[in-house]
């Protein structure tokens, strides 16, 4: 796999290898793409998901430092710079504690980033202390960085005024190819500076012995590139807790409704609970039963209340009035048949006959009685009788229609117990425990039902007044007894069945849920096993370098690490250092003393401040020695020598032994002496650079007592000549770099020239082909300066008569010249 192949791309490439579902591959792709993306994934809506990257990502423009400027700031008065090669090399800064030294480490991280680690880490006293006491005023401070290929550096700008009290009222500025911006951010610059952090201060290194496992992991996971998949990770664990809360409400809601009702007396309820209690519950089985919730035709009680409740009595003033009736028309028919209307149709019925009789044959003697006369006068008077008699007929029959209409109407209420059905009341009885009213009703409706339908008019009213009221009151209270306990059931049930349709509601919700968990939890599980595996895998080449550093630096530790892991996630994230002493495994937090522990936060920090994905070429170091024994301070030398290859390495310190150690293994770096005079003064003067070593040496070679001139000129002619090359070197550097040509070519440009006349060339002329020139030139600065260079070609290969006094005087002054 590419080094520049980007995380979505690694991504891509685990999830076709692993042949995850599609389904669960768009979970992780949009939950890596943000809180939107997941969200539309879930609801099935169109999202456009990430795709691969086809392209490498872009190398960061390396930043070196090239000065810092500070006035009236912390331990800095009157203003006074750092000056600094911006390239890869080792600087050390040295001073006691107090000289001001540690100002400038400070004033480059709170140029760059607004804030400071030791603030942040001390107490309010210690942030308080940001004004110089002296010289206040002004009080600014200036970084310049220089971009590589760039021809004017960057500057950073910090400053306050007089009045300003506190550090953060500082107004800060950047100037950056001709634009000005408020802050570092504008440029791009505030996530490398948070997750690669050139800056190893004593607190960082002290947070290894202090933080906790999960600072310390906050603290280097970020260099790993993975922030993505954690995060995707944390928006797919936001995202199951919401769907299991809802999954889980609904199983809580299922039992608490169940509980409810199987309190109900319903067969309604018991139904919903019976399709409840089903390990899968039947949804659609519910929504039918609930589509009916009004209907419990199924219910025999219920039913049989229903159809008691429509059951309609005559009123008791109707009975009354029947009774009435039925004895006035059985009177009123009595009455008549007392008197002639009683006869009146048979008379009727004989006089009629007589004047058919008298229409057929005339006048003549009465046929019946033979002594009366049937003639005109006789049939005129017949006539109006047989008119009366009709008119009495009439009322006979009209009083018996009404004597046998009363006695069908109280025939009917006899037969009420068809109305009533007894099986309905006796499930009443049974059912809702009313067995004494529905008692009530049956006895009355038996004596009522007691009488024969042809019982004589006036003792079946006298029967009607004696026992329909009963029936009627224990029949309306039946009724609303039953009423009210119907009502009640349905108050009941319909309570139930609205949380049972919300409940509905949510549950097909929840069915949909419950898959989309299942997917969810198949996406982290993925997820984080590929987490894992990247981690590990990035982690690889930084705790190996870890690993490297702190083998340098332990030096006679028989402390030996195994490694470095970043485990777990969330809250369960933590940093491990497997150690083994003389061959047992333990933590390293266990057994490391306060040096060893100095030395590991070194050789945890440094890779991440040193990533090849940050941007900033330089690391800033202060205070690495404390608690060092002499042999880790060796180690610490080499490490930072390695260091300084690729990397503008810048060294803080008030421990002699590192300078001292630099010096003893002949590792090249620039020494910086910072003086702190009165009244916060501070003097910032060049101390053995590698120029001002080599003629030391050839200086303490010449004073040497007891050694033979053979020996001793080809050894001081060399360290002269070294310091030429020095001297060349510096200013091929300077020049090359601050023309914005890439380090790397110009690092390569000196190692290509082997020669003196070579680097001297390339020095002066910027080709290391124009040697025939180089002489010419030097003679330019004086005679001198051409014996010397000559005189320091060929003194290494044997004894010279050049004064070697005068060699080093002149090789002095040519560096200079040359520099």
């Amino acid at each position: 796999m590419a080094e520049d192949q980007s995380l979505l791309d690694q991504v891509f490439d685990r999830l076709a290898e692993d042949n995850v579902p599609n389904e669960v591959m768009d979970l992780v792709l949009g939950a890596y793409a943000g809180d939107a993306a997941l969200d539309a994934v879930l609801s099935g809506e169109p999202v456009d998901l990430p795709e691969r990257d086809p392209s490498t990502r872009p190398r960061p423009q390396p930043l070196y430092l090239e000065s810092v400027t500070v006035a009236g700031f912390r331990g800095v008065g009157p203003q006074q710079s750092l000056r600094l090669q911006p390239h890869a090399g080792l600087t050390l800064v040295i001073g006691r504690n107090g000289s001001g030294k540690s100002s400038y480490a400070e004033a480059v991280e709170l140029a760059l980033t607004g804030n400071s680690a030791r603030w942040a880490d001390r107490n309010s006293v210690f942030k308080d202390g940001w004004r110089n006491l002296h010289c206040g005023s002004p009080c600014e401070i200036e970084v310049q960085l220089r971009a590589e290929g760039a021809e004017t550096p960057i500057r950073v700008r910090r400053k306050w005024r007089d009045e300003d009290t506190e550090a953060d009222q500082g107004v800060g500025s950047v100037l950056a190819d001709g634009q000005r911006y408020d802050s570092t951010a504008e440029l791009g610059w505030q996530q490398p500076l948070d997750v690669y952090r050139p800056f190893l201060t004593a607190s960082d290194l002290g947070r290894l012995v202090t933080s906790t496992p999960s600072g310390l992991f906050d603290a280097l996971a970020p260099i790993l590139g993975i922030d993505p998949v954690v995060e995707a990770d944390k928006r797919l664990m936001r995202v199951r807790k919401t769907l299991n809360d809802r999954v889980n409400a609904v199983k809580a809601a299922r039992q608490s409704i169940g509980a409810a009702l199987s309190e109900v007396d319903d067969d309604r309820a018991r139904a919903a609970l019976g399709i409840l209690s089903k390990r899968t519950p039947d949804l659609d089985a519910l929504d039918t039963l609930l589509a009916d919730a009004g209907s419990d035709t199924s219910d025999p009680i219920a039913a049989a209340v229903r159809r008691l409740i429509a059951v309609i009595l005559p009123d008791r003033g109707y009975v009354s009035q029947l009774a009435g009736e039925l004895e006035a028309a059985a009177q009123h028919v009595t009455e008549l048949a007392s008197t002639r209307a009683g006869t009146a149709d048979a008379a009727a019925q004989l006089l009629r006959m007589a004047v058919n009789f008298h229409t057929d044959h005339g006048d003549s003697p009465c046929p019946v009685c033979g002594t009366g006369i049937l003639d005109s006068a006789w049939r005129g008077r017949s006539i109006g009788t047989l008119d009366q008699l009709q008119r009495e007929t009439v009322a006979v029959e009209e009083a018996q229609r009404r004597l046998r209409e009363a006695q069908a109407r109280a025939r009917r209420v006899l037969e009420l117990s068809s109305r009533i059905n007894a099986d309905d009341l006796g499930m009443v009885a049974h059912g809702l425990l009313r067995s004494n009213l529905s008692h009530r009703v049956h006895q009355a409706l038996q004596e009522l039902c007691s009488a024969a339908p042809d019982l004589r008019a006036d003792k079946l009213a006298t029967h009607l007044r004696a026992t329909y009221t009963e029936v009627f009151e224990a029949f309306a209270a039946l009724q609303a007894a039953t009423s009210e306990w119907l009502r009640q059931r349905h108050d009941a049930w319909r309570e139930h069945a609205a949380a049972l349709q919300d409940w509905l509601g949510r549950a097909r919700a929840a069915v949909d849920d419950a898959a989309a968990l299942k997917r969810v939890n198949a996406a982290r599980d993925w997820l984080r096993k590929a987490t894992d595996d990247l981690r590990n895998q990035r982690l690889a080449p930084f705790a190996q370098r870890s690993q490297e550093i702190w083998d340098e630096l332990r030096q006679e530790s028989n402390v030996e690490l195994s490694g470095m892991r970043l485990d777990g996630t969330n809250t369960r994230r933590k940093i491990a250092f497997p150690v083994t002493v003389d061959g047992t495994a333990t933590s390293a937090m266990a057994v490391m003393s306060q040096g060893e522990l100095q030395a590991l936060g070194l050789a945890v920090f440094l890779p991440r401040a040193c990533a090849e994905d940050s941007p900033f070429r330089f690391v800033i170091i202060d205070d690495p020695v404390q608690s060092m024994d002499p042999s880790k301070v060796d180690g610490l030398a080499q490490v930072l020598a390695g260091l300084a290859e690729t990397r503008q390495v810048i060294v803080f310190t008030h421990d002699n032994r590192l300078p001292e150690a630099v010096r003893r293994l002949r590792i090249e770096a620039t020494i910086w002496a910072v003086t702190r005079r009165d009244e916060s003064v501070v003097e910032i003067r060049k101390n053995s650079d590698p120029i001002e070593r080599y003629l030391s040496d050839a200086t303490a070679i010449l004073k040497a007592d007891g050694l033979a001139d053979n020996a001793r000129y080809p050894l001081v002619s060399g360290f002269c000549r070294s310091a030429l090359e020095a001297a060349c070197h510096e200013r091929i550097r300077r020049e090359r770099l601050g023309r914005g040509e890439r380090h790397g070519d110009v690092e390569e440009l000196i190692e290509k020239a082997l020669t003196l006349n070579q680097v001297t060339a390339l020095a002066l002329f910027g080709d290391m082909h124009q040697g025939g020139k180089v002489f010419p030139r030097l003679n330019q600065y004086g005679r001198w300066a051409g014996d010397a260079f000559r005189a320091c070609k060929e003194g290494v290969h044997g004894p010279g008569t050049f004064d070697l006094d005068v060699l080093v005087r002149d090789c002095r002054r040519l560096a200079e010249e040359l520099r």
